[in-house]
């Protein structure tokens, strides 16, 4: 991830002493600085004032109780947008302050397009009062170009279908450079940084090894931090946290050491082949209380049940057979005919399949500048394996041969070492949030935790949660508005009383730790259930990408010698040419709003759970 502007880099220690007035001024909680407060969140607000003559503190202790501590692991486009929706619930006194956000910074944004579907950016739209929301929602428009048609073509050039994203109920797909879309982000966070509300640790300090897993506090742990490399032990950071947010991608080191644990419910892990709602799916998952919210036995047998090869199953990732390749092309709509739209090619075998869209932006002298960026798929080992650029954008020319202009036109005008090629991957299973911690650590280590209590909560955002098969390319829509519904419903259940409390105020949980009781000013309880109903929403969600992701799959990138190609070829696509534009378009629309979740009534328990 590319550096934040100075200041954005704080340490833990420089946040508690620091006394510049741009970065701490309005820090909440401090000594000296009144200041209120308000935010909005479904229709009612909260104000919260602190004075000279308060007891709060940086680490959010009041009359009531430690407020909740978040750390969030990863800095991408999940992560930044998770600590700009958590940061007005520090300014609400829901949330301590400040959020840790820890980056490693070892992937660099890339200038080639990406999109965003509008519904990720909803939040930062409606939230008026809050300037970092406005800040990203600004720039990612200025920014960014709406495509507003996309059509479908056959290799020969025929237009198969239109779908029309311009109407007043369809969401908007905006498509700007990637590096863009972060910094855009990054500007929002620095924003946030500069209140006292964020803290972004970067580089050795940003790379998390682990949780602790000998923390003596019952429903918190600090992390693991390699600070000193990895050939050194990992440091404790200093603060320990109720709620741990992976938000670091695909390969998570949080997914892979606490993920998958999950048998209580019996949940079916939802996976890119299996997507049946009325189905075990995969995995038979044995019954009992592994996650702690039940009356399962918890006896020996059942943590043998569920052995290490089930926990690689819940947590590996899924190879999907074809690569991508992607660049900007730099010819503009004057000098080449067929690119007044947005488009994609629907191949035949082979995986293949071509896409391009329109992005306009303003050049650092202010010069609007086009750019095409395009994309390529296709399952081809000769290609994938050549490391010389230059012969493999040759291999790619010489295998789209045939297909209909411009496509040969804007891969030519790529520069070869520009084109960026990855491997289509996936995870087989979504992940549901860890909310008995110390009970995995159990499993996994075969010895008692020093805690009584279930440790931390994990939550998983973005790719971390669930990676996609990236042929609708909603990765980054889909993890902001993870994050986006994570906010919202932390802020449901940090203001509610429990009913199980008997203390007639603001929800408070006390809990006997090994050495004193431990009050909170929220309840743990509330907090699990609640990101637990929060996982099944969006569920409904994830079944609507992966339905209309394995869609697309065989209808528009057919593998080799399969039947749906050979259907989609001499079937599907002849009736599409010769249906009327007024009964594809609308159905086009509607796929498209599907893949979104949008319009889905919400699905029983019953399809949720067994």
């Amino acid at each position: 991830m590319q550096s934040l502007p100075l200041g954005c880099i704080i340490s833990r220690r420089c946040w508690a002493r620091t006394t510049n007035a741009a970065a701490c001024s309005t820090l909440f909680g401090l000594p000296g600085v009144h200041s209120e407060y308000r935010y909005q969140c479904q229709y009612r607000y909260f104000s919260v004032i602190s004075s000279s003559g308060g007891s709060s503190s940086g680490d959010g202790n009041n009359s009531l109780g430690e407020r909740l501590r978040v750390a969030i692991v990863g800095g991408g486009a999940a992560g930044l947008s998770t600590a700009l929706h958590l940061a007005p619930l520090v300014t609400a006194g829901l949330i301590s302050a400040p959020i840790d956000v820890y980056d490693a910074g070892e992937r660099q944004s890339s200038p080639i397009g990406v999109g965003i579907w509008s519904t990720a950016l909803y939040a930062f739209r409606d939230s008026k009062d809050v300037d970092s929301h406005q800040i990203v929602f600004n720039d990612m428009y200025r920014k960014g170009t709406l495509s507003e048609r996309v059509g479908f073509r056959s290799p020969g050039g025929d237009w198969l279908a239109e779908s029309n994203l311009a109407g007043e109920k369809t969401p908007d797909f905006l498509f700007l450079r990637e590096s863009d879309m972060l910094g855009a982000l990054q500007k929002g966070v620095h924003h946030e940084v500069q209140r006292g509300r964020v803290v972004l640790h970067t580089g050795l300090c940003g790379k998390i090894d682990s949780i602790a897993e000998d923390s003596p506090q019952p429903w918190s742990a600090p992390l693991l931090v390699l600070k000193n490399g990895t050939e050194n032990p990992p440091e404790k950071t200093e603060r320990d946290y109720h709620l741990i947010v992976a938000a670091d991608g695909m390969n998570s080191v949080i997914r892979k050491t606490y993920g998958g644990y999950v048998a209580k419910r019996r949940r079916r892990f939802l996976g890119t082949g299996a997507m049946g709602n009325e189905s075990d799916g995969p995995l038979d998952l044995p019954n009992g209380d592994i996650n702690g919210n039940g009356n399962g036995d918890n006896n020996d047998n059942l943590e043998e049940s569920w052995d290490v090869l089930n926990h690689a199953e819940a947590t590996s990732t899924q190879d999907r057979h074809y690569h991508v390749f992607r660049g900007n092309s730099p010819v503009t709509r004057d000098e080449v005919e067929g690119l007044e739209k947005a488009f994609q090619t629907w191949g035949e075998s082979g995986n293949m399949r071509f896409a391009t869209v329109p992005m306009e932006f303003s050049s650092a002298g202010g010069k609007k500048e086009e750019l095409h960026t395009w994309f390529i798929t296709i399952d081809d080992e000769k290609s994938s394996s050549e490391q010389d650029p230059e012969k493999r954008k040759a291999m790619l020319l010489e295998a789209f041969r045939d297909w209909h202009d411009p496509i040969r036109r804007l891969v030519e005008a790529t520069p070869a070492d520009e084109i960026l090629m990855e491997r289509a991957m996936a995870h087989k299973h979504s992940c549901e949030p860890v909310v008995n911690f110390n009970r995995v650590v159990h499993m996994i280590r075969r010895k008692p935790v020093p805690a009584n209590g279930k440790g931390p909560v994990i939550q998983f955002v973005g790719d971390s949660f669930m990676t996609v098969d990236p042929i609708l390319a909603q990765g980054f829509t889909f993890g902001m508005e993870g994050a986006a519904a994570m906010a919202q419903s932390l802020a449901n259940c940090l203001e509610k009383k429990n009913p199980e409390d008997s203390d007639g105020g603001r929800s408070i949980d006390y809990s006997l730790s090994n050495h004193h009781q431990k009050q909170l000013a929220f309840s743990p309880h509330l907090l699990r259930k609640e990101l637990l109903d929060r996982h099944d929403r969006r569920l409904n969600r994830l079944i609507c990408l992966l339905r209309s992701s394995e869609l697309v799959q065989a209808l528009g990138q057919p593998t080799k010698g399969s039947i749906s190609g050979w259907i989609s070829r001499y079937i599907i696509r002849p009736a599409m040419r010769l249906t009327p534009d007024f009964i594809k378009t609308p159905i086009f629309n509607r796929v498209m709003e599907y893949s979104l979740g949008l319009g889905l009534h919400t699905h029983s328990a019953a399809t949720i759970r067994k």
